[in-house]
């Protein structure tokens, strides 16, 4: 795609929602998880830890840090990705060096509190960012090139890489704060899980039933939603059956299981949780996502 096509395609509104995500994460680590001596994970973790030892601000550790990566995923992510990334890091950057020179003290004295706390804000404004096609830099962007490759989400590549920055973390604090920096990880990660993917978790259900007509009619006509047969056959009695599958928002399935129930008591299905629906009547795909 052309560099014409992919400034189009820039939205006013992605560019606000990455820089409240970067805004987010960087009240996080400078009004509660640096202060408490603790590190959040990815490249921000270790600029932390960094500035822990060197007289050397964070904003700046973060800054050096995200070059090298920059460079060697830049052809990488899609070019709006790329643009978008850069956007994110330099506005967490920015907030920072702003949020650092601001005499704000929470008083948050007890360690597991500020993990708790401090993890889950930064996971938000992460989860954020990635929401608008965007991140903050760092990790995100090799785990927007993973997730893009093998659908692994975002949250669990970070968790993975992090042991990384908890080996920094034990070599410039201690075991202690290693351990509550652990937490802070955690908490993160669940956060960008939820944020990105969590929130829009919908349902698919699987039904097998010998009056498949009728409630693939009430799906359609009662519920207004969507359904396709699947042609299956029974191992034990070889019966040929339409099975009907069905994926749906998570509120909606009472209704859709009181419906099932109410015209066939012995229906058989199975309920899962799906991350990611695209087509119609779910999110349209575009193909410039990262």
């Amino acid at each position: 795609m052309s560099t014409h096509a992919v400034l189009e395609k820039i939205s006013f509104k992605d560019i606000a929602g990455i820089a409240f995500g970067s805004f987010m994460t960087a009240a996080a680590i400078q009004f509660i998880i640096a202060p408490a001596h603790l590190v959040t994970g990815g490249l921000s973790g270790i600029a932390i830890a960094l500035h822990f030892t060197t007289p050397y601000p964070i904003w700046l550790w973060y800054m050096v840090l995200n070059i090298p990566i920059f460079i060697a995923g830049w052809k990488l992510v899609s070019m709006r990705f790329a643009l978008y990334s850069f956007v994110g890091t330099i506005s967490l950057t920015v907030f920072l060096g702003l949020l650092e020179t601001l005499p704000v003290h929470l008083g948050i004295n007890d360690l597991l509190l500020a993990a708790v706390f401090g993890g889950a804000l930064s996971g938000c404004g992460v989860g954020t960012a990635l929401m608008f096609r965007g991140s903050t830099g760092g990790l995100d962007i090799i785990a927007g090139i993973i997730h893009r490759l093998w659908g692994v989400n975002f949250g669990t590549t970070l968790l993975v890489t992090n042991g990384i920055v908890l080996i920094t973390a034990l070599i410039t604090t201690n075991i202690e704060l290693t351990l509550y920096s652990a937490i802070t990880m955690v908490a993160s990660a669940a956060m960008v899980n939820n944020v990105t993917s969590g929130f829009r978790t919908k349902k698919t259900v699987i039904i097998v039933s010998k009056k498949s007509e009728y409630i693939a009619d009430a799906i359609l006509h009662g519920m207004h939603r969507g359904c396709t047969y699947l042609v299956g056959k029974g191992a034990y009695t070889g019966q040929v059956e339409n099975i009907i599958m069905v994926t749906t928002g998570k509120s909606e399935i009472p209704r859709l299981k009181e419906l099932i129930f109410q015209l066939d008591h012995q229906a058989f299905l199975t309920i899962t949780d799906t991350v990611e629906v695209y087509g119609r009547g779910f999110r349209p795909w575009d193909e410039d996502d990262a």
